[in-house]
């Protein structure tokens, strides 16, 4: 399952910032600060950055690989970002809608137009992409049992998994009401099973084109179960939510493939941040020709009441002292990743922790606070 970590840094939000500070590549000092958060938290590492739209401000990270070694954790590893890849998801979405392949209108029903009420449930025939991108769509949040037990069995291709996963999900009726905000992984592998629908290519083929290769995050990709049993150390171990180490290599250790859409990215975090530098400056190029689709990326489209935000597409929108931001937070179970945008001051911050514990959570959000107190003004 995939986590949605939707708290915030209290403490950050009331600072009075201070004088700048120099553009770091890396930082030791921050470093020993991160060590002190992981003792503190009694979690196995932390690798974080902060940046502007045009440089990194500063980057660091502490920790170990696998808790219980000495094999000290590195920028250059590839990190889990679970749910944080929804945006990428939906900014794949954008390029389209562009294109002409897909408009955020487009039906489940438009996308198969022949699916009889046996394989297409009245109520979902008309959610849209948009629907489906703002989690809004009705759909349950994940499936259950055996079900879904039998997608971490990765027999055939990603894209024949999504095949299958839909004739288990969209021939019932949705859980929830439609047109309220409900988060559904399920919904995001259902915009994907479209995007494949339209163009006749697989969603991590499209990705790999669209958004990796111009972005240059030559580190991106989705985790399949046959690429981990093929790695080799140093690997970078996840760890349970009860602190124990699991394997890379194993197939509990990420979400099954079908689930890329929703959250199989892994990533080095300089490559993360290239991302998050385009979405932070909020204009189309490289990725897209038009404003009003970065704008429509970067919009409300369904309340979150608990939050007093709204979620646009890939991304929670809250507003905070630093004003606008877009936040999103992703987790494994294993692993966690914290994302805050600041568009209004140039600023942005990522948290990565090879943890799935509560408390890699807390670590997160504390070393993005102090990324905020020393550099977002």
């Amino acid at each position: 399952m995939i986590r949605l970590c939707l708290l915030t840094t209290a403490l950050a939000w009331l600072v009075v910032f201070s004088s700048s500070h120099p553009a770091h590549a890396y930082d030791q000092e921050l470093g020993e600060v991160l060590a002190a958060i992981c003792d503190k938290h009694n979690i196995p590492s932390l690798t974080v950055a902060a940046f502007r739209t045009d440089e990194m401000r500063t980057s660091a990270c502490s920790g170990v690989r696998k808790r219980g070694t000495n094999d000290a954790v590195a920028m250059s590893d590839r990190h889990p970002i679970g749910s944080c890849t929804k945006s990428m998801t939906a900014t794949l979405a954008a390029v389209l809608v562009e294109a002409g392949k897909l408009q955020w209108n487009m039906t489940i029903g438009d996308a198969w137009p022949k699916a009889t009420e046996k394989n297409l449930h009245p109520a979902l025939r008309n959610v849209t992409l948009n629907d489906l991108l703002a989690h809004r769509s009705g759909l349950p949040s994940d499936l259950s049992g055996a079900a879904w037990a039998s997608f971490f069995e990765e027999k055939k291709s990603p894209s024949q998994q999504r095949r299958r996963m839909l004739n288990l999900l969209l021939n019932s009726k949705p859980e929830h009401t439609y047109g309220k905000h409900n988060y559904s992984n399920l919904g995001y592998v259902v915009a994907a099973a479209m995007m494949e629908k339209v163009t006749g290519n697989s969603y991590e083929g499209l990705m790999r084109r669209y958004v990796f290769k111009p972005l240059g995050m030559e580190s991106a990709d989705f985790r399949t179960l046959e690429i981990a049993q093929k790695l080799t150390p140093p690997l970078i171990w996840g760890h349970m939510q009860d602190g124990t180490a699991i394997d890379p290599r194993s197939a509990g250790a990420e979400n099954p493939s079908v689930y890329a859409p929703c959250g199989t990215v892994n990533l080095t975090i300089a490559d993360y941040v290239k991302y998050a530098q385009w979405h932070l400056k909020q204009k189309p190029t490289p990725l897209l020709k038009k404003q009003a689709t970065v704008d429509h990326l970067h919009t409300g489209h369904v309340e979150i009441p608990a939050l007093g935000g709204e979620y646009g597409c890939g991304w929670i929108l809250l507003r905070r002292p630093l004003g606008k931001a877009l936040h999103h937070g992703g987790s494994n179970t294993n692993s966690q990743a914290l994302i805050w945008l600041f568009p209004e001051k140039d600023f942005g911050a990522i948290a990565l922790t090879n943890t799935g514990e509560g408390s890699g959570f807390l670590a997160s959000d504390e070393a993005i606070g102090k990324l905020i107190i020393k550099y977002a003004h």
